[in-house]
């Protein structure tokens, strides 16, 4: 007796596809529809891939200079949805790491202090490591530092630097 499984159909390509061309075409309403697909029902794996694929190209945005669609918007995207898919999707934390340094490397170039300490909480709320030589929770410990400076010149960011996120490439 042999035990064959009935074969299960290709996932749908094309969907995922005309996502990532439409985002690298800087097309602003892709982020909403990205959102509906993930929303449908799609097998676990696809959808899994789906997210990994599109943050990557996301991430690719927020660190293309040249990109027309608004950085903020990007980063903020892409910090929700992790939040929202991390505990269900199982990503790597190597591949949350590199996703959300871009995400720090950004809030620092714009001096967001607010946004660069909520992007540090969220990876050490959520035990994702730094493998570098500077661990998250010393990042975490910079900025409030900066933070607190800054507060206490009145807001006033002139003369505060930023120590460089060293950036890992994510392995393939």
């Amino acid at each position: 007796m042999s035990f064959q499984s009935s074969p299960r159909p290709a996932p749908d390509k094309a969907v995922l596809e005309a996502l990532l061309t439409r985002l690298r075409d800087d097309d602003v309403h892709v982020l909403q529809d990205f959102k509906i697909w993930q929303g449908t029902p799609l097998e676990f794996f696809e959808k899994v891939e789906g997210a990994h694929e599109f943050l990557d190209q996301l991430t690719f945005k927020i660190k293309e200079s040249k990109s027309r669609m608004s950085k903020d918007v990007l980063t903020q995207f892409s910090l929700d949805f992790l939040r929202d898919t991390l505990a269900s999707y199982g990503y790597n934390s190597k591949f949350v790491a590199v996703q959300c340094k871009a995400l720090i490397t950004y809030y620092q170039n714009q001096k967001n202090l607010v946004k660069a300490i909520e992007v540090c909480e969220f990876l050490i709320e959520n035990g994702i490591t730094d493998d570098d030589a500077k661990g998250f929770h010393v990042r975490l410990d910079e900025f409030h530092r900066l933070k607190k400076r800054v507060d206490e010149r009145g807001g006033d960011m002139s003369g505060i630097k930023f120590a460089p996120v060293e950036e890992d490439e994510e392995e393939e």
